[in-house]
């Protein structure tokens, strides 16, 4: 409850996956409609035209997510969650901690996107008597208050028309743009959550290395709040300035996480309990000889569905174990060189992971 991020409810269940919608999403949906309705040029019936680019933003969103997490099972990941709020989607998942791995997972929200695009621009040219073009411009208007139902687009002819089209049209149209908008903002916006920040990080893992990518990127999205907030003033819109905020926030807890030596920003996992499921695996073995071998049990046959979690299980334990000893190396690269350099030769993030960790080991002494 002390974390706002947590003040949601569950929508419900959907490949395995729980759906949940943040609890102020449906305030900011109908404050966006009321402010459509209560606009001074507003005329009878745009409340219609406002719910409906609503409700395909939140699909739209959410499609995107479940594109991250197709993308997660698809290079041996994890999908736990999606929570849908004011700014967005979130996606929980858990993926080998790799630069292939996370640029796919990252990669399969926009994926999505533009198979939703491809789709409602083949419809909007060659499904209706007219062939339109879908529309392109990201500052382009779903609706007009003081027309509803009028749109405007233009046809492959080059001809631009702003009258009431028949509602496919319409609706296809705007689905075309919030997810072309979705897309462009995600991809555009180089900075932590969004997934051209996590891409461009993936890009330079490889060459620089996992924390110099990670400073990169969120150094990148500190230039993203810079111009989204521009952006804000020049508009005087307060959307962009929350997104503006979400950023930095999102970057600031990176970089803090990063400069601290936090294990979760090293691997992506939380090493806070220590090395105990690796000390288990060793141990166990010695007290089973101890005991003698125990009676081998009847085997049972398990259904598919409790092999496949079998297997889930098995490849997050191996992650776990992989994880584990990049640590462990990375403490014995550390201790070569306080012994080739001196301990004054460590940084400052040096010296507070291996305080850290020897911290730990102290106490499980």
């Amino acid at each position: 409850m002390r974390d706002p991020l947590n003040w949601s409810f569950p929508l419900g269940r959907l490949f395995g996956i729980t759906i949940k919608v943040h609890l102020l999403f449906p305030l900011v949906a109908v404050g966006l409609v009321m402010w459509a309705v209560f606009h001074k040029s507003a005329a009878p019936g745009i409340w219609a035209d406002a719910t409906m680019v609503v409700v395909l933003l939140f699909l739209t969103v959410l499609l995107h997510e479940f594109g991250h997490c197709i993308a997660a099972y698809q290079v041996g990941g994890e999908a736990q969650e999606i929570l849908m709020w004011p700014l967005g989607g979130l996606a929980t998942v858990d993926v080998p901690h790799s630069a292939r791995a996370n640029f796919i997972t990252a990669a399969g929200g926009p994926a999505v996107n533009v198979i939703i695009c491809a789709g409602a621009a083949v419809a909007l040219a060659f499904a209706f008597g007219r062939s339109w073009q879908p529309p392109w411009n990201p500052f382009w208007h779903p609706f007009y208050v003081n027309t509803p139902g009028w749109i405007e687009l233009t046809t492959w002819d080059g001809v631009t028309e702003f009258a009431p089209l028949p509602v496919p049209v319409v609706m296809l149209a705007r689905l075309f743009y919030v997810s072309w908008f979705t897309f462009l903002l995600n991809v555009l916006l180089i900075g932590f959550p969004l997934d051209g920040g996590r891409m461009f990080q993936c890009i330079l893992w490889p060459y620089v290395g996992y924390r110099r990518a990670t400073l990169y990127a969120v150094f990148a999205g500190f230039c993203a709040v810079a111009v989204v907030l521009v952006f804000a003033i020049a508009v005087n819109e307060v959307m962009p300035i929350f997104l503006a905020w979400f950023i930095f926030n999102s970057c600031q807890r990176q970089w803090i996480i990063l400069e601290t030596g936090g294990e979760d920003s090293l691997f992506g996992y939380d090493f806070s309990q220590g090395y105990t499921s690796l000390e288990r695996d060793l141990e166990e073995p010695e007290q089973s000889v101890a005991a003698g071998p125990p009676p081998k049990p009847r085997e049972k046959k398990l259904s598919f569905w409790q092999r496949w979690l079998q297997r889930r299980a098995e490849r997050k334990r191996q992650r776990e174990l992989e994880q584990q000893e990049a640590e462990e190396r990375r403490m014995d690269e550390l201790l070569d060189k306080i012994q080739r350099e001196g301990k004054p030769a460590l940084t400052d993030e040096e010296q507070r992971f291996l305080k850290r960790v020897s911290e730990r080991y102290k106490n499980r002494h």
